[in-house]
């Protein structure tokens, strides 16, 4: 906290402490550290302090029910910082979906789906797994993985029954990514 104070020009801390605690209590604000004798503290913002000073996050309101009338209440319950809305780490990546053999799994054509390279694909999972790429030319797909034959075999299958499962040898498939998450567009042109 003597950074602030220092930044800000004052003389001391009493003359900002007062308005920090009111901001933590509101929930603007953490404060951490402190204690002894010269150890500073820490003040941070909090999400919803974020969101309060347009810096980031979005609200979310409440819940809405996607079946029978009832009734809506607008209560702020929490602020979801960007990195929540698609939690990602290092590394992930978006690739663009086109056709439709995984709208069973709610996966559709244009939908962006974040991928995690180097995650080891569980049985049943859905990836983006690519086929053949020892001879050169590699063709990739986003299906569910099954491991079978004791290893010896891949089953690819969609999500969609109009789509027949792909089945390859076991090594000649390798993993892009497995799939963590996705995001859509209401407007689908984008």
């Amino acid at each position: 906290m003597s950074g602030l104070v220092r930044e800000l020009g004052l003389a001391g801390s009493s003359s900002v402490v007062p308005t920090l605690r009111i901001m933590e209590r509101n929930g603007f604000v953490s404060i951490a550290g402190g204690g002894c004798t010269g150890r500073d503290q820490l003040v941070k913002l909090t999400p919803k302090g974020r969101y309060a000073i347009a810096e980031g996050g979005l609200p979310v309101l409440g819940v809405i029910r996607a079946g029978p009338l009832e009734e809506a209440v607008a209560e702020p319950e929490t602020i979801l910082e960007d990195h929540e809305l698609l939690p990602y780490r290092p590394g992930d990546f978006l690739l663009r979906v086109r056709g439709d053999s995984m709208i069973g799994d709610g996966i559709l054509p244009g939908d962006h789906v974040l991928l995690r390279p180097h995650a080891q694909v569980g049985q049943g999972e859905i990836a983006a797994v690519m086929v053949g790429c020892d001879e050169g030319e590699c063709e990739a797909t986003l299906k569910r993985f099954y491991l079978e034959d004791r290893g010896r075999v891949v089953r690819l299958k969609a999500g969609n029954p109009a789509y027949a499962d792909i089945v390859v040898p076991a090594n000649e498939v390798r993993i892009a990514g497995v799939f963590r998450g996705l995001i859509r567009y209401a407007d689908r042109r984008t």
